[in-house]
């Protein structure tokens, strides 16, 4: 099998990044992940946790149903924007990490590959080599051979 490495690993680009980023806010924004769970099993508990975190800015979502069964409340609300902004910076770090790695993987394979493909043509060159020089020995013993003996045996008529 030969090996024939195409083209060049990719390189960071910031660009790239800030793409994949944006797609990682816009998934943040489109999830419950910008929403925290308020949950409680006595209504006053919860009431008390939802007027709480309205106070720290927190509003409630219309993306998700507020539940008011017996023993069990529940509601999202929606962080305020200086905690998402927090979250959308840990999400930048990893999602920045996460693209680091890959581009790093990407370049190892690519060096692996070319150290495999000159590691391959080294031992056909070494090989050639062998077979050229057991071609040229052998053809040196047919000489001599011949000269010994003779090109063809002589049968006299």
């Amino acid at each position: 099998m030969t090996i024939r490495i195409t083209g060049a690993p990719r390189q960071f680009k910031q660009a790239e990044l800030e793409q994949r980023q944006a797609g990682y806010h816009h998934m943040y924004k489109t999830t419950n992940q910008c929403c925290e769970s308020v949950r409680d099993e006595i209504a006053f508990g919860f009431l008390n946790k939802i007027i709480e975190l309205n106070s720290q800015g927190y509003v409630l979502s219309i993306k998700y149903p507020i539940t008011t069964n017996p023993m069990s409340y529940h509601a999202a609300m929606i962080k305020p924007e200086h905690v998402q902004a927090l979250d959308l910076e840990v999400i930048n770090e990893r999602v920045k990490q996460e693209y680091i790695a890959e581009l790093q993987a990407e370049h190892a394979q690519y060096k692996e590959l070319l150290e495999r493909q000159l590691l391959e043509k080294a031992e056909k060159a070494e090989q050639k080599k062998v077979v050229d020089k057991r071609a040229k020995l052998l053809e040196s013993i047919r000489t001599e051979v011949n000269d010994a003996y003779g090109e063809e045996l002589v049968i006299p008529s």
